[in-house]
């Protein structure tokens, strides 16, 4: 069996004087998927000194969020330490570590940034969009940056997007391994391996604490490669009778090259659907990441010309967003292109967790449009992971050895599915760090690590171009709206006098049908009435009105329907 060997080693940077210490917590990315945004502090006798940023990215809403868009992470601890953040590093290209940027950057600058070349592009394109001047630095996966006290030396590793990395980060207290997503394809579509003679390098060097991707924690083996998926899409084209849809994620651009291939060979043409699609193909083939005959794309307005057996098309929404291109295409919203028989439908990409319900609501609608669809529930190897499974992250904590271990970006019982994997290995489980989110975990010469403080963190919510103006009040008026309906009482006033001129009016949605619930309205009013004590004369303190007026009105309805509707008095001046 397997043992850690880190007390053979002196740790590279390791503390001397005993007064420098570092904090690591994450904003988000702690028992969840996404919004991953991580903070490294070094502090000297206990002041804060220097602050490195990893990653910033973006979630999806939980089904309760009525109306958001997404979810990014809180930055609000950050914001009046602005002048000690030293910078930020991306690991890699998915919206989930880079996504929030162009939301967040003008809290948070001046702000220097750096990722490798196609990350860096990914990320550059979604600032351009929100018009910001700022731009992440490019970097190679040779250089190595020096950031405040900071040392910051990037790892290929193999993932579902090209130019993935993993951070080496040298502090004065230690050396942590940054491992985000990453898995070990040995014979990826790029051809470019995991730099696994890096990673075994840092580890004789000696690694205090690794943060490591554990997503797959739950899956045996390894990976496989992404390789396999060639062979089905083989399949799927050799069997349609009619254009092929293909859909996966934007950023996965070592997939999207296979497609463009596969579709070559069987004499179709490609036409590339969504905003997203075009832009990360577009940015891929300048760098050099993509490469096919120019005379093989068509333009999505002259698809029809072609014979649907000639059509194949790469469509932006595999996760069912519903303003995706393939989502308006199922409901006959698109501009272009309608679903219709013999259209098969391939999804090459699994469903975010949280995000299922969007996908299968896709998908159904896709079939009752007379679609074929394949996806990885019915069909095998149409999606592998971008996350390694248990030998992958065997390899990677046999290669490193680092002293501590803190699993990452993934779901809690992802999480405490790793530390049991790290025991089988021969870890303590103390030396395994389950924090919460928030939770501020220190690294001091001498002592163990351990939890100093807890920040509280709120979801962030992106609503249209609202940043942050959706909180719990409004997310909890959406939801008794959606669950329970809402009532609206309208009051009509004397602009002059201030006096009611009428009976109220009631007016209900999503509660009960006023047409059949006339004693129940009747009643309503009655309770009303009261409220506003017509015979008392003029009404000075309209706010106290509303509240009252909403409690007992609130009561009633409870007491008499058992539910409990959204009130909203509404005062009309006439």
């Amino acid at each position: 069996m397997f043992k850690k060997h880190h007390n053979a080693h002196l740790y590279v940077g390791s503390s001397q004087s005993g007064k420098e210490s570092l904090r690591i917590f994450p904003l988000g990315g702690i028992g969840n998927v996404t919004k991953n945004m991580y903070v490294y502090e070094y502090r000297y006798d206990g002041k804060l000194k220097d602050i490195l940023l990893v990653d910033c990215g973006i979630g999806f809403p939980e089904p309760e969020m009525y109306g958001v868009d997404l979810v990014i992470p809180d930055i609000r601890y950050l914001e009046n330490k602005k002048e000690m953040i030293r910078g930020l590093v991306f690991t890699h290209g998915h919206d989930d570590h880079i996504g929030g940027i162009p939301y967040l950057y003008a809290k948070l600058r001046p702000l220097r940034m750096w990722g490798t070349k196609l990350t860096a592009a990914f990320a550059n394109l979604k600032l351009k969009e929100a018009r910001a001047s700022e731009k992440v630095t490019s970097v190679e996966f040779n250089q190595v940056l020096h950031i405040g006290p900071f040392t910051v030396s990037f790892v290929r590793v193999t993932h579902s997007v090209p130019d993935a990395a993993n951070l080496i980060i040298e502090t004065p207290v230690g050396i942590i391994y940054h491992g985000s997503d990453f898995k070990f394809d040995f014979s990826p579509l790029d051809g470019k391996l995991s730099e696994l003679e890096k990673i075994t390098a840092v580890g004789k060097k000696g690694v205090l604490c690794l943060l490591t991707d554990s997503l797959g924690s739950e899956r045996r083996g390894f990976t496989p490669s992404e390789q396999v998926i060639g062979e089905t899409l083989e399949k799927e084209l050799s069997m349609s009778s009619g254009r092929v849809l293909f859909t996966t994620q934007s950023s996965n651009i070592s997939r999207i090259q296979l497609a463009i291939e596969k579709a070559l060979k069987y004499g179709r043409q490609i036409a590339f659907f969504g905003r997203s699609i075009d832009q990360n193909t577009e940015e891929a083939v300048k760098l050099g990441y993509m490469r096919f005959p120019r005379e093989a794309i068509i333009r999505d307005r002259d698809v029809k010309r072609l014979a649907s057996t000639k059509q194949f098309l790469i469509v932006a929404g595999s996760q069912g967003q519903p303003e995706s291109a393939l989502s308006r295409m199922a409901n006959d919203d698109h501009k272009f292109i309608h679903i219709e028989d013999g259209d098969t439908v391939v999804f090459s990409a699994d469903p975010i967790p949280g995000n299922e319900h969007n996908v299968n609501a896709l998908i159904e609608q896709l079939y009752r449009k007379g679609a074929r669809v394949s996806y990885s529930d019915i069909m095998e190897d149409l999606h592998v992971s971008g996350h390694g499974s248990q030998g992958d992250m065997m390899l990677m904590l046999s290669a490193l050895g680092p002293k501590f271990v803190l699993p990452i970006g993934g779901t809690y019982r992802h999480m405490m599915q790793y530390k049991r994997l790290a025991m089988e290995l021969g870890y303590d489980k103390k030396d395994i760090l389950i924090p919460e989110e928030g939770e501020i975990i220190e690294f001091k010469k001498g002592l163990p690590p351990h939890i100093v403080d807890k920040i509280e963190l709120e979801n962030v919510m992106i609503d249209g171009l609202g940043i942050g103006d959706v909180g719990n009040v409004v997310l909890r008026d959406r939801q008794t709206i959606a669950t329970e309906g809402i009532v609206v009482i309208v009051v009509p006033m004397d602009q002059s006098t201030g006096r009611v001129t009428a009976e109220p009016d009631i007016i209900t949605r999503g509660f009960v049908y006023m047409k059949e619930s006339g004693n129940l309205i009747g009643r309503t009013k009655q309770i009303v009435n009261q409220s506003l004590k017509l015979k008392k004369g003029k009404i000075v303190d309209w706010q106290f009105i509303r509240k009252h007026m909403a409690d007992t009105v609130g009561q009633f309805l409870q007491k008499e329907t058992g539910r409990e509707p959204l009130i909203v008095p509404v005062i009309i001046e006439v």
